[in-house]
């Protein structure tokens, strides 16, 4: 589907857990949360700051190791309609081939704490890697949850990225069971329990 269909997809249809591909043109950064945010080096999820630690609230942990994680917020667009992509650490860092602290310009102060100090602050400015990505086209491979389909969605969370379309697994359809005129889509990639969508063809 374009990205006109998805951004329609989730005002007409029924919350549900779902991906799709869709290529599409990135055509800038948004910085308005940053790139990247300080989480937690076992289950990546954001630590809270303390007066000289850092707080894992999911692990129920204290003086949490810390580690810069990516999260960017790409604004992409085809000749349908425009939308936001967020993408976290893993794919971010195999699409630009950089740890997300190898890439940042970050102040450290370590505090006694493995990893980045809780006075740590993130500079503004975007690092070369990112900047990079704008007017390049991708296919994205999106997962849909029944967040997507609030009122309060913002963005589409990016599951894989594929640097090029010829490396993106196309859906295949099979006649279903029950209803010989409904396709059934295969999953785009492993270890996935959601059901897929179309790939889009505009870029």
């Amino acid at each position: 589907m374009t990205v006109s269909e998805l951004n329609q997809f989730v005002i007409t249809s029924e919350s549900q857990i779902i991906e799709f591909l869709c290529t599409a043109k990135v055509t800038g950064i948004d910085q308005a949360d940053g790139w990247c945010y300080i989480g937690c080096s076992v289950c990546s999820k954001k630590l809270l700051r303390e007066t000289s630690s850092f707080t894992c609230v999911p692990c129920n942990v204290t003086n949490a190791v810390a580690a810069l994680r990516y999260r960017v917020t790409l604004s992409v667009s085809d000749s349908t309609d425009t939308a936001s992509f967020l993408g976290f650490d893993i794919e971010m860092a195999k699409l630009t081939n950089i740890l997300a602290s190898e890439a940042s310009q970050i102040v450290l102060m370590f505090l006694g704490i493995p990893g980045i100090g809780a006075d740590a602050r993130v500079d503004t400015e975007l690092p070369q890697a990112l900047a990079e990505l704008v007017g390049k086209t991708y296919t994205f491979q999106l997962k849909l949850n029944d967040f997507n389909f609030t009122s309060k969605h913002q963005t589409f969370t990016i599951s894989r990225i594929f640097p090029e379309r010829a490396l993106a697994p196309l859906p295949a359809f099979v006649e279903s069971g029950n209803n010989p005129d409904e396709p059934v889509a295969e999953a785009v990639a492993p270890d996935t329990s959601a059901r897929v969508g179309t790939t889009c063809n505009d870029t």
